[in-house]
This record gives C-alpha cells, sequence and structure tokens, in this order.
C-alpha cells in the first residue's frame, strides 16, 4: 500500500481537498471529488413519491424503546432533530417483526398494540421538516423491517436464531456446531410476520418500508446459506427466496398498496466463501458482485425502486461497513481504503442499475470534506443519493448545512470514534456522547462503570 505525508495508521489528517486529492492519486483510488454541491439539491421521483434533495439520514439503530417495542421521549427527540435537519430521505432504523427476533430489549418492535405511537413519530418527522422548511417540504420516511438473526438478545443475553453454521461468526459468539439452525417452517412464518409489520408501518403513515438484508441479521445470512439443506438454502433461487416471498407479498397486498418498497442490502460480506455473500467461489478472497447483480434485477422486476446497498458484518470487522480511525479496534487498512471499497463497489452496481435509486454510503469519515466526496459520486453516477449514518446522531443539521451553506462544520462533524457503536454491542442504547454529550455522556460513563464493578 503506497505510503502519503497526510495519513498515519490510517487517521484522518486531511486540511483541505488537495491533500485528499493527492492521496486519492497516489493510492489510486476511486473516489470522486466534484465542489458543484448543488447537485444535492436534485429532487428524487420514486413512483408518486419525491424526495426533496439527494441526501439521506441512514439507519442508526438507538435501542430506546419501551420493553414492549414503543419510542419513547429519546426516540422522538433523535427523529425530531434529524426532521429538522434537512434530509430528504429519512431511513428510519431496524424495527424488528416479531418479539424473538429483536437485537435486545429496548429495540423499537412495531405491533397492533403501538402503531400509533409509531404514527405519532412519523407525524411528528413530517410536522417538524414543514415548520423549519415549509409547508410544500415532505421528507420521505422509510421504516426498516428487521429480524435480528444471530444477534438477537433476551434480557441482555445472547438469543441466536441462527440459518446456517458459519465458522468464524459462530465462533465469535460461542456458538457450537451442534446449535440447532432454525426450521424451513419458522422462515416460511416470516414471510406473513414482516406483511403484518407492513400494513401497520402504511397504517402510521411512513412512505416506504426496508426489508432488511444486510450486515448478518436473518435475511443476510439467508443469502450466504450455500451450506444450508432444505428449501431456504443451497442454490441462489433457495437463498434469496425468503426476501422475495416477503417483497413480493407486500407488493401484492391492497393495504399495503402505494408503499415504496426498499431494501437495505449487502453487496458483499466480504467474508470468503462459503462463508460470505458476494464473494468469489474460486477460494480467493475477493469481492464478486455477480449475484448480488443478479438479485437486484429480480428486486427490481418485483417493484424495488430504492436500495440502501453497504457492505459487511459489523460484529464481526466493523470497518467494513463503518470505516473509523479512533478507538481500541485498529483496522488492518487504511480507513481511506475502506472508504473506497464501499464508494467503488455501490457505484459498480449504480452504474449497470441506472433506473434503481441507490444510496450510497461510506462519506462520514471524511468529516468536513464528505460533501465534496458526495458530490463526486453524485457527479460521476456513483450513487443517486448520498446516505450518511452517524452524522444523524453526532450532526443532525448536517443535510442543512451542505444545502444552504454548501458546507459541513469542522466543529460539528462524527469525528469516527465509534463509541455510539460501542454502546450499541454492549448495552443496545447508543448515541453521540461528543457532540450530545448532556445526554448520551452519562449513559456512556454508566456503561464504563459497569464494566468496571
Amino acid at each position: 500500500m503506497a505510503s502519503n505525508q497526510y495519513m498515519s495508521n490510517g487517521s484522518f489528517k486531511y486540511k483541505n481537498l488537495s491533500e485528499l486529492q493527492k492521496d486519492i492519486e497516489n493510492l489510486g483510488l476511486d473516489i470522486k471529488i466534484s465542489q458543484n454541491l448543488d447537485l444535492f439539491k436534485e429532487k428524487i421521483n420514486i413512483g408518486n413519491h419525491i424526495i426533496p434533495n439527494a441526501i439521506a439520514s441512514l439507519p442508526m439503530e438507538g435501542g430506546d424503546s419501551t420493553e414492549h417495542g414503543s419510542p419513547t421521549e429519546l426516540t422522538y427527540r433523535k427523529y425530531e432533530k434529524i426532521a429538522r435537519g434537512g434530509a430528504g430521505l429519512i431511513w428510519l432504523e431496524a424495527v424488528s417483526v416479531s418479539k424473538d427476533g429483536r437485537s435486545n430489549d429496548k429495540q423499537l418492535w412495531l405491533t397492533e398494540d403501538n402503531w400509533l405511537e409509531f404514527k405519532k413519530l412519523n407525524d411528528l418527522i413530517k410536522t417538524s421538516a414543514k415548520e423549519e422548511f415549509g409547508e410544500d417540504y415532505n421528507p420521505i420516511t422509510i421504516l426498516q423491517l428487521n429480524h435480528s438473526g444471530r444477534y438477537c438478545k433476551v434480557k441482555g443475553k445472547s438469543n441466536p436464531i441462527i440459518a446456517t453454521h458459519k465458522k468464524d461468526l459462530d465462533n465469535r459468539l460461542g456458538i457450537d456446531e451442534d446449535y440447532p439452525i432454525v426450521s424451513d417452517d419458522y422462515l416460511k412464518g416470516l414471510e406473513n410476520d414482516f406483511l403484518k409489520s407492513a400494513r401497520l408501518a402504511k397504517k402510521a403513515g411512513f412512505d416506504g418500508v426496508d426489508i432488511k438484508a444486510c450486515h448478518g441479521y436473518l435475511l443476510s445470512e439467508l443469502l450466504s446459506a450455500y451450506e444450508r439443506e432444505g428449501e431456504y438454502g443451497g442454490s441462489f433461487e433457495n437463498r434469496i427466496k425468503l426476501l422475495i416471498n416477503i417483497i413480493q407479498k407486500i407488493e401484492e397486498d391492497k393495504e399495503c398498496e402505494g408503499l415504496i418498497l426498499a431494501s437495505r442490502l449487502n453487496a458483499s460480506d466480504v467474508l470468503p466463501y462459503p462463508q460470505g455473500w458476494g464473494m468469489s467461489k474460486n477460494g480467493e478472497d475477493v469481492i464478486d458482485l455477480e449475484e448480488p447483480k443478479k438479485l437486484i434485477e429480480i428486486l427490481k422486476d418485483k417493484g424495488v425502486s430504492l436500495i440502501s446497498l453497504t457492505m459487511g458484518n459489523p460484529y464481526f470487522i466493523p470497518h467494513i461497513n463503518k470505516p473509523y480511525d479512533i478507538g481500541t479496534y485498529t483496522p488492518d487498512e487504511n480507513v481511506i481504503i475502506s472508504c473506497n471499497r464501499l464508494i467503488s463497489e455501490i457505484g459498480k452496481i449504480q452504474k449497470q442499475f441506472p433506473e434503481i435509486n441507490i444510496v450510497g454510503v461510506g462519506y462520514s469519515w471524511f468529516r468536513h470534506l464528505a460533501p465534496y466526496i458526495g458530490a463526486g459520486s453524485l457527479e460521476n453516477g456513483l450513487c443517486n443519493i448520498v446516505g450518511f449514518g452517524r452524522e444523524g446522531i453526532s450532526y443532525p443539521n448536517f443535510a442543512r448545512d451542505i444545502l444552504k451553506d454548501k458546507e459541513m462544520k469542522k466543529n460539528k462533524v462524527c469525528i469516527s470514534c465509534s463509541k455510539c457503536s460501542e454502546m450499541k454491542s454492549k448495552i443496545g442504547t447508543c448515541g453521540c456522547i461528543v457532540r450530545d454529550s448532556k445526554v448520551y455522556l452519562p449513559i456512556y460513563k454508566e456503561m464504563k462503570k459497569g464494566e468496571e464493578n
């Protein structure tokens, strides 16, 4: 890997675009730069819906629900801030479709008993945005529906529901080879769980639903269930069956009519075959987009018009999907390489499917220079919408500042410390302890205190 004067152990050292451009050239990266930030003002048409700009606030699971899955004041507070921040596409965090599918006891969970609380949340987003930007301003809201699979927890303890054994991932969680895999009947029953949740999302007023198939959760794990027997494993057609069946049921359901069909999808797991999806099957540890592209073609035919692409598994190799440079875990590659992988591979898919609105990721690490990288991606067709995850909790006004002031402010940006991820993995609840310290620093300190005792 080429050395350079601006990066030290991958840490962010760039003071200006010219320094960044030199590294991009020296390393031969696919990252593009543009200073035309007006590109973010482009409206995006999806069926009868219009996204008012090309900026997305992407999911960051907060773990702040009631025990029954309803939003709390922390949830409402977070999304009101994001709504007033100006992102045209607000992609809400993972909401479980079943009690046993929750990632922890504080994950949102949509039910017949609490859908009005979710309506209150959606109404708050819409009303807050209109108060800030005018009555004609309408951000598009996507509710992410998920089953956490091997990452389910009950009362703080791991309660894995696995679709297939994967040696490296099993070892990480202490799952032995005799641990039972979930039955075909259970998986088939999830079709109706997702459908019921989609119906409730529509009743609650959300513009669309995301059938989540990324980051090692259950539907994502099935995509790489090469060694599973039965109707949901082995062949490509079997491995995508549950995802496709769920989407088809929602698409054909009259109660879901008008919903945007979306998916947050792994372009690659970046785990060697047969443990990982989107990887070469020839023994080479390299990304192969053949199957992901086949799936996206099918999703397009089933009515999916919005896809948020990502990569990796945050529970195994965190820097693949969330490049960062501060913390106890040290990535084995310069962070700009991680960002380039995301931007480049997603760009290849967007270029092949220009008719699908693909949300790109991999921008937050660039701090105040991120708008120019995002604009470069838009200008060069590497994505139709630029997505930011961590910025939503650290810097909820980031979109407003890009659109109005044509900048992201240095003293507000996410610093990639990954403390939010640490909180998520250890206690479920997370937020930004740096930029929102009054609320989340005490929670973080209490977590640390608990570790010492």
